[in-house]
């Protein structure tokens, strides 16, 4: 009897020994796929931050760089109405080389602005695939629900649109983000077009 007691004991202590193996590895799995959640996240984040600076650091530079230009323009314009008191042949040259010059610079500082506003859109559309966010669907694939398009105008927010057809459409926040591929963290901006589900 005894050496059948002593078998069982055994086994037992086997099976609890491999359940507890079994949940120390199970945790560990958890814990290294937090850990790497967690830096992942941590990334997402500081490259947002980096993102975020450089976008205020070209704002920066197209206030500096539009002001300094529109400055100079300004001294040329007087210079030109101080000549307009003079009629002499030389005087009407010397006008027109500082209307070539106002014309130049215009020129200079619309492309400069141009330049740094494509700039910045490059870093926005970085950090909204940083954020994963998707933008609004402009695929032209058949819808198969009833609704409407709706162009998105300045300061409008989801919420607004939401509120805004509600009444009318029994809309939702919710139903015009899954209509259009969106999650609560994405941007959407002046132009854009919301497909607005019609509730049923």
């Amino acid at each position: 009897m005894r050496p059948m007691m002593r078998r069982a004991l055994a086994v037992v202590a086997v099976v609890l020994f491999v359940g507890m193996a079994g949940c120390e590895f199970g945790n560990s799995g958890r814990k290294q796929q937090d850990a790497q959640t967690s830096a992942d996240l941590q990334s997402v984040r500081s490259e947002v931050a980096r993102l975020s600076l450089e976008v205020e650091a070209l704002g920066r530079e197209v206030s500096r760089s539009d002001t300094s230009l529109r400055d100079e323009i300004a001294a040329l314009r007087r210079d030109v109405n101080s000549l307009d008191a003079k009629a002499d042949r030389g005087v009407a040259e010397a006008k027109k080389e500082l209307a070539a010059k106002i014309n130049e610079i215009e020129r200079k500082r619309v492309a400069d602005k141009n330049a740094l506003n494509e700039k910045m859109n490059a870093i926005v559309a970085e950090m909204r695939r940083a954020l994963g966010g998707a933008g609004p669907s402009t695929s032209g694939a058949t819808r198969t629900e009833r609704g409407i398009y709706h162009t998105v105008s300045e300061g409008e927010t989801v919420s607004a649109i939401a509120a805004k057809y509600r009444d009318k459409y029994g809309a939702t926040v919710k139903a015009i983000l899954d209509a259009n591929n969106l999650t609560a963290t994405s941007i959407i901006r002046p132009g854009d077009k919301l497909f607005i589900p019609i509730k049923e």
